[in-house]
């Protein structure tokens, strides 16, 4: 052996085993029974599932603490390559580069693999919505679970991530999760769903993905509710009322105003589902919470609501209910309402049924756009990644190895990168279509130029920033009245910040309900905004929603 390979294999045997890096003796299907070969499977795809994994066969274990040289013959190496293969189809995995080094003892060999890309099965979202304690991070561990919740909460330490959110109990931030439907429409139930491995598994196998976009309830919060709305988007919404807090707060209302009505903050979800024209369902939850009494309170004022806001509740019960959903929701008039206990089980069945019933709200002819996603998130200092953006693709599609554009910059360019990688919930896929969530990283950019609100398009695509646009918007929230220089905070897509009314056309002021014509610049910096954007601004107690109807060049 070259003095080189030497040192490199002393290199590896000093560095030891690791998350990515297996050590064996040997391979060969006679050694694997069915426990052992599925512990290797688990090893190949947790060794994978965050970039390059390294196995080496012809290393002897000592005692755990130490590795050293044993060496195999040709002819074992030759077994145990097969074996290595076969495996490595099984896992979802290839091998990427093969070493053999010649030793005193004998061959050593080194494998280094990576995930196969993945096609992902039949895609659909949901954004969750719903007022603080409504259940929604419950909810979403139990049906990832697919165990009930102990009455504490217990299922919603699934998605809680922050030491804040498990101090309080409380979302702060939006999580994501996903579940997957085999072909017989079952939830394909994780045993561990923080389990990469798990997920990953999931993702391979299903015929169908529902993702789940949990976001807070708070008030505090309210911006990261109104882009999980508007920025994610998601082909539906679902709005969580928990039954007997509803019913305290219906109560309270009817004895104020001497009107029962729901909460502020639901009704606002509905305007802003509404607004983007989104279908939704209403989920009613805690029902094992409830007397009778109260649930025909809540439902009374959801199918008033429902009604006043233009659209038809439906009470889902079976499975000829899910099949009305399923002919009728794309026509966005009907509302299907479920009535479920996380605590008990009661209509989880009837939920499934649902969520593997809904059809695709994304059109066929998106995919055929050119490339285009808004930025949600960024992740800077990844190991061995540049910089890793999350979101939504907006239209088109998007591959590895893929040149795309990023911005707007502050001067209102778009900076030229290279998608190195793409993956859908840490696992890496071939390509990802209109209405997918995503993870790129992207190389030959700098990472400090990029941010929330930008958008990664296809480099040839015509892109203009904007500074300023005319929006048609009606005012649902305001205590006061808003007049020329009105500065509050603009939602689009996954922007945030601030614009300044510059012209209210044909008024001097706009109160609540007004609808009017206004010219709005965005303040700090240009932003990339489309005829047709939907908008949200708010400041305070203040809500106006909107969409853009002219770019001001």
């Amino acid at each position: 052996m070259h003095d080189k390979e030497l040192e490199e294999l002393r290199s590896l045997l000093k560095m030891g085993e690791g998350t990515n890096v297996e050590f064996k003796r040997k391979l060969s299907k006679e050694s694997l029974d069915a426990d052992k070969r599925q512990k290797i499977l688990a090893r190949l795809r947790l060794m994978t599932s965050e970039g390059e994994g390294v196995l080496v066969l012809g290393v002897d274990d000592i005692r755990g603490e130490k590795w050293e040289v044993y060496g195999l013959k040709q002819g074992e190496i030759r077994s145990s390559d097969r074996t290595v293969r076969e495996l490595c189809i099984e896992a979802g995995v290839r091998v990427k580069e093969k070493k053999v080094y010649r030793t005193e003892k004998g061959l050593v060999v080194k494998y280094l693999l990576e995930r196969e890309e993945v096609e992902v099965g039949e895609v659909i979202s949901l954004s969750f919505a719903g007022r603080v304690n409504a259940g929604k991070s419950t909810l979403i561990g139990v049906l990832l679970g697919g165990r009930l919740d102990d009455g504490r909460g217990g299922a919603r330490a699934y998605l809680l991530r922050h030491p804040q959110e498990l101090k309080k109990g409380q979302t702060a931030d939006l999580h994501y999760a996903f579940i997957g439907f085999n072909a017989k429409g079952e939830v394909m139930e994780y045993e561990d769903p923080l389990s990469k491995e798990e997920r990953a598994r999931v993702l391979d196998e299903a015929r169908r993905i529902v993702t789940l976009i949990d976001a807070p309830g708070h008030a505090e919060y309210l911006k990261s509710m109104i882009r999980s709305i508007l920025g994610s988007d998601s082909q539906y919404g679902a709005i969580l009322i928990p039954a007997g807090d509803e019913y305290k707060l219906i109560v309270a209302e009817e004895s104020r105003r001497g009107i029962a009505r729901l909460d502020d903050i639901t009704r606002e979800h509905m305007l802003l589902m509404t607004s983007r024209d989104t279908p939704f369902i209403i989920v009613i939850t805690k029902i094992d919470m409830a007397t009778y009494d109260v649930l025909e309170k809540v439902r009374s004022v959801v199918r008033r609501t429902v009604k006043e806001i233009g659209r038809v509740p439906l009470w889902v019960k079976d499975k000829e209910d899910v099949e009305v959903v399923r002919k009728e929701i794309a026509h966005k008039v009907i509302v299907p309402v479920v009535e479920v206990s996380c605590t008990t089980g009661e209509g989880l069945d009837v939920l499934k049924k649902l969520l593997y019933a809904l059809p695709v709200m994304v059109p066929d002819e998106l995919a055929y756009k050119p490339a285009l996603a808004y930025i949600d998130k960024v992740y800077k200092g990844i190991r061995g990644a540049n910089v890793v953006v999350t979101g939504t693709v907006k239209h088109g599609v998007f591959k590895p190895e893929q040149n795309v554009k990023v911005g707007p910059d502050a001067d209102g360019g778009f900076r030229r990168g290279w998608i190195a990688s793409v993956e859908v919930f840490c696992e890496r896929v071939s390509r990802v279509k209109p209405g997918e969530m995503f993870g790129f990283d992207i190389k030959r950019i700098d990472p400090e130029v990029v941010r929330r609100g930008q958008v990664v398009a296809d480099v040839d695509m015509e892109l203009t920033a904007c500074r300023e646009f005319w929006a048609r918007i009606v005012v649902t929230r305001h205590p006061t009245r808003i007049t020329v220089g009105y500065s509050p905070v603009l939602h689009c897509n996954t922007i945030s910040q601030t614009v300044v009314f510059e012209e209210i056309k044909g008024k001097e002021y706009l109160s609540v309900g007004d609808h009017a014509e206004v010219r709005l610049r965005l303040k700090y910096r240009p932003e990339y905004i489309t005829v047709g954007d939907r908008i949200v601004t708010r400041e305070g107690t203040t809500r106006t929603i909107g969409r853009v109807t002219e770019i001001i060049e």
